[in-house]
């Protein structure tokens, strides 16, 4: 029995799905799991013999009685997961684990005429790994019928580099498109926000001081740099999927060593307020009386509390303890 994977490529460097599907590859070497490619193409006019022909070129290595963990999606569309599946299921006594790391139909409302097809091809694994119980709960209201599951709750970001504690200084840090989080043009709060994208034109004027774009290692430096808190924030849509998904951000600040601001109605706030990493909030107006009050012994208090949850993200242990449930779980079903 061998234990395969699937990875994303082709995507661009600066894709938060790329990099997850690729941090979680990594780990899983590590683990003798064997990786399978997946090339990022529009897959949708393509017919199902095509497709085989691919999938099975992809499939090479894999065999009767493997495991297989897709992450889901591929990005390649629902077509291509769906026949991706049922090819799968030509191999006799496979195990399919579908990790799930974002669900398309959930996260634009344009394409919520898509989970149907979404739910029947969950509904083909052996095992599922959901985000959170809050999304669970909802695949199951939508028709989910797959019993053994796992639950994700946090992303690792995985990391050598050596930082110090940081400053305590009275900022927030925000990475993410102000186009799409439209707060950012809206901030008048007496606490600076530093905020880091791919660009911003500011319509109005604000407490907003503009970094630029920073990747991987650099972004962890500049947020350590910093210091301050980094926020975990979304509003509308984007809002609702939050409470549902596994936000990647909120492990970038805790590795950059940065205490977090988040709502509580985040999925996976319960960590924030359990191991002490940060504040859960109602508004951002809470977030900003908490930084105006916050004393330097609270702020290095918080630190002491994040730095030992920060060596498990850092290293990658939430990714090996996941999977190594999965395949535990997945061949010896409760």
């Amino acid at each position: 029995m061998k234990v395969h994977i699937t990875n994303l490529y082709g995507q661009s460097p600066l894709s938060v799905a790329l990099m997850a599907q690729n941090m979680v590859t990594e780990i899983a070497k590590k683990l003798d799991i064997k990786e399978i490619g997946i090339y990022s193409f529009n897959a949708d006019g393509e017919s199902v013999e095509n497709l085989a022909i691919r999938f099975d070129g992809m499939n090479a290595a894999v065999g009767n009685g493997d495991v297989i963990i897709f992450q889901a999606p591929s990005w390649n569309g629902t077509h291509f997961d769906h026949e991706y599946l049922k090819r799968l299921r030509i191999y006799s006594g496979i195990k399919i684990v579908i990790f799930i790391h974002d669900i398309p139909p959930l996260m634009f409302s344009s394409n919520f005429y898509l989970m149907e097809k979404t739910i029947e091809m969950y509904n083909m694994a052996d095992l599922i790994i959901a985000p959170s119980q809050k999304m669970l709960d909802l695949l199951y209201q939508h028709g989910l019928r797959v019993t053994n599951t796992l639950l994700q709750n946090m992303w690792d970001h995985k990391t050598d580099i050596w930082l110090e504690k940081p400053a305590f200084h009275r900022v927030v840090n925000f990475t993410g498109n102000p186009q799409r989080f439209h707060f950012v043009d809206d901030w008048q709060f007496a606490t600076p926000l530093n905020l880091f994208a791919p660009e911003y034109y500011p319509t109005k004027p604000n407490n907003v001081s503009y970094k630029g774009w920073k990747y991987s290692l650099s972004l962890l430096e500049e947020l350590n740099k910093n210091g301050g808190f980094g926020l975990v924030w979304s509003q509308g849509e984007d809002a609702e999927y939050y409470n549902l998904n596994v936000s990647y951000k909120l492990s970038t600040y805790i590795a950059a060593g940065l205490p977090v601001i988040a709502p509580r109605s985040l999925s996976n706030a319960h960590y924030i307020s359990e191991y002490k990493l940060g504040f859960l909030v109602d508004s951002l107006e809470e977030a900003n009386a908490i930084i105006a009050t916050i004393t330097e012994e609270e702020y290095r208090s918080l630190l002491d509390s994040l730095w030992n949850f920060r060596e498990l993200i850092t290293k990658g242990y939430f990714a090996q303890k996941l999977l190594t449930d999965a395949i535990h779980q997945v061949l010896l079903p409760k």
